[in-house]
């Protein structure tokens, strides 16, 4: 068991790489998928693009790049899956005896920003209500594009779970007027029934907070560490192996380690 978020696929994905990464199909989880670029930015375009650049004397000169878009496609016959993959790619020059020359720009690599359909952001366990699932599934649209986005999602997210389990959005001020709840506050109320989840939650909250002022811009790796939180949280709450565990630990310690009598033993 352990934390159902892959952090490693979407921050290979991010970029600049030079060989795609694996990514194991979403459908059938049998096999890789297999990227297959259409269309690269012509070279008419990206010289539109520079000289439109170079007339805005703040614009500092920077190495080429340019967009493309492809797929990224099963395999398998009986699955067939696609996506659709967008993003940038750039060159550099540098001494030739490293990679390239003045005259010999080379390939840096690809940088994914989106992928449709999304790709899963988490492997949500089972019991995961169908709103929740949703709105984790708009923060992976726009984890690689957007990291402030994503991760107000995923804030957005963690008030859904916390709706589910029934903990209260309203209190009543001393006038006996009735407020709303900030999510702090109601993760504070979760902490009485599930501290350790409550924890994660709040871990997120934070970053979700950030990622809700526009004038802070979230990297994508203090993002990623914020969903890592909230996976672990959903796994707390959700997943019946979790429970189970803590069954069974409770049993283990009443009994003070003696092995259980199998049905039937004498």
């Amino acid at each position: 068991m352990g934390i159902s978020f892959d952090r490693a696929k979407f921050e290979k994905l991010a970029g600049p790489f030079a060989e795609w990464p694996r990514i194991l199909c979403p459908q059938c989880g049998e096999i890789t998928l297999e990227p297959r670029i259409e269309k690269f930015e012509s070279f008419a375009s990206l010289e539109l693009r520079e000289t439109a650049e170079s007339v805005d004397s703040d614009v500092e000169e920077s190495d080429p790049f340019g967009f493309f878009y492809g797929e990224l496609r099963c395999p398998r016959l009986p699955c067939g899956n696609r996506h659709i993959v967008v993003g940038e790619w750039s060159l550099e020059w540098g001494p030739a005896s490293v990679k390239g020359s003045e005259d010999d720009p080379y390939l840096v690599g690809y940088s994914v920003r989106h992928i449709l359909p999304e790709l899963p952001l988490i492997e949500l366990p089972q019991g995961t209500p169908e709103d929740l699932q949703d709105i984790i599934a708009s923060a992976s649209r726009v984890l690689l594009s957007d990291p402030n986005a994503a991760a107000n999602r995923i804030r957005s997210a963690i008030e859904c779970l916390l709706s589910h389990k029934r903990v209260k959005k309203f209190g009543i001020d001393k006038k006996g007027k009735r407020f709303r709840l900030s999510t702090h506050k109601r993760i504070e109320l979760f902490n009485q029934v599930n501290e350790s989840a409550g924890v994660q939650l709040m871990a997120m909250k934070w970053i979700g907070n950030a990622g809700s002022h526009e004038s802070e811009v979230i990297p994508l790796d203090h993002a990623l560490n914020g969903i890592e939180h909230f996976a672990r949280a959903l796994e707390l709450v959700y997943d019946p192996r979790e429970r189970e565990l803590q069954r069974r630990a409770a049993q283990i310690i009443k009994a003070r380690g003696k092995a259980p009598k199998s049905p039937g033993a004498r």
